[in-house]
Order: structure tokens, then sequence, then C-alpha cells
């Protein structure tokens, strides 16, 4: 999703099967990355007339993801959540609107909320780092949409927020798998490495040792996340055939939904099956 001809490198611990960008882009110069015309940011409005479509998908999603949550800690109108690496908080407006919860988002940029602050009203919205988190945050839910990937100190940022959490918090983890279908299909067109965003590739066998070393007790590991894994599929799909990911994704929409239904179609017996997404919840000790 950037206009580049730059090529980069992932490599392999033997050990633990850990998948790493190395070298990895300076900090200073990631932001570059993640411009205005970036699709995460872009939402509902990157496929012009059906929008309103997309933006029913999101929604769904958000709900379905408050409700995930809701299932491993009921959540309520004293329940506080934090999302890190929130992009446009749509997540904690669902969980605000359904569960009245206090809801706090945390970003690196203000890319996806700068525009429209009245959506977001009520929720609590900050730019910066896990580690610029005040000690007075002390939330009862943790949730990393589709983040630790794109840390480039995931064991440090896990330790981090457990210091902020206290006993019974819960944290809730979505990542690409790399031990997944959809990884071995489309081999280094996969959507999942999506250089040089992307920093670090989970497999369940290495991500319950992470968590486990940064003080959280692991709950379980679901071989299938809220994502829908067909999204993995087509932008995987779209990156073997070098689209510009800046233009209108207009005309790509029919093509999109009738090869979503065969995907479903195809899939029918996925339950058990990593299609390319997992979901790791985990509890302070």
């Amino acid at each position: 999703m950037h206009p580049s001809e730059a090529r980069f490198r992932f490599q392999q611990c033997t050990g633990c099967q850990l998948v790493f960008l190395n070298p990895r882009v300076p900090v200073h110069q990631l932001k570059a990355y993640y411009t205005d015309y970036y699709l995460p940011y872009r939402g509902p409005h990157a496929w012009g007339k059906f929008a309103s479509f997309v933006e029913g998908s999101q929604k769904k999603l958000d709900l379905k993801r408050a409700k995930v949550i809701n299932a491993v800690h009921p959540l309520n109108e004293k329940t506080t959540v934090l999302d890190i690496g929130c992009g446009k908080p749509t997540f904690l407006k669902a969980c605000l609107q359904k569960y009245k919860t206090k809801s706090i988002g945390l970003d690196f940029t203000n890319t996806g909320w700068k525009d429209t602050p009245d959506i977001y009203k009520g929720i609590d919205l900050f730019v910066g780092e896990v580690k610029d988190l005040s000690a007075d945050h002390r939330p009862s839910v943790i949730t990393m949409w589709h983040y630790l990937e794109h840390d480039y100190a995931p064991l440090e940022t896990l330790s981090t927020l457990r210091q902020l959490a206290t006993p019974g918090t819960t944290l809730v983890i979505e990542v690409p798998n790399y031990d997944s279908e959809s990884r071995r299909k489309f081999g280094a067109h996969w959507a999942g490495y999506h250089t040089p965003r992307h920093t670090f590739l989970f497999s369940p066998d290495n991500i319950r040792p992470l968590l486990q070393r940064a003080g959280w007790k692991v709950q379980e590991v679901r071989s299938q996340g809220t994502l829908d894994p067909y999204l993995l599929y087509w932008m995987s799909k779209m990156e073997k055939e070098g689209i510009d990911w800046s233009t209108s994704m207009q005309d790509r929409f029919y093509k999109f939904v009738w090869n979503k239904l065969r995907f479903e179609w195809q899939h029918l017996n996925k339950k058990n099956r990593s299609l390319g997404i997992m979901l790791a919840i985990a509890k302070a000790n």
C-alpha cells in the first residue's frame, strides 16, 4: 500500500520460528508509510458509491469484537477499555454505545480521527506510544486489533501494559497468523507481510511464550479471529496483481463481493482451520 519499489527482508528464528523484519525502517521515517491514502485510514470512503455498504460491514465487525470481549470480560459502565493502535476508533465507539464503557484509544498518529472529531465524542483519544501512558490509566480490558505486528518492541510493550493492568485485566490480541493457509498459498505476496509496516509475524507457538514472558497468563489462542480472513486473501491477490492502493476501490466492489461469496462456500469447514487470522486472550495474574 505504498508507491515504492523498495524491497524488504524477513528472517525467521530457528528456535521459536518468530518471523521478523530485518532491517526495519527507522522509527522517524514510519509516518511516510501511514499516509492519508493508506487504505485502513481511508476506510469506507475508499469504496466510492459503495461506502455505505462497507461502513455497515465495519459496524458489524466492531459489534462482533465488542461481543467477543464481553464474553471473556463482561463490559459495563464501570469497565475501562484501552485500545492500542486504535486507528479509526470505531471499535471504541461500539463499546461506548453498546455497553457504556469508558473508552480510551492510543495511536502514534491522529490520522484516523482528526477529520471527524464529533463522531468520537466521549472517547479519550491520545497520540503517542504505550510507554507514554500515564500510571493513572488502569484499564479493565486492553485490546490490540492488528497492532502488535506493527510494534517495534512487543515484549517491552506487553510488559509495560502488564504494569498498567490491575488483577483480572483482560488482554485481547488479534494478529495475522504466519502458520496459516493463506500465507502458504500466497507466499511472498501474502498481505500479512505488509512491508514495511509489519515488523513481527506471530504463530500460536510463539505468541504464547511471548505473553508469558511479559507477565500475562494465557487463557487461549484461537485459530480464527474476528476479522474476515477473506480480506487477507483479497489483499494478497491485489498485492500479486500490483494494484495502485491510492486509487478508488469502487470498480472492484462487485468482484470483491462475488469472490467473497465463493470464498465462503469453499471454506464452509473452516471452524478449526486458520485461514490467516488468530486471536490470543490473556489475563493479568
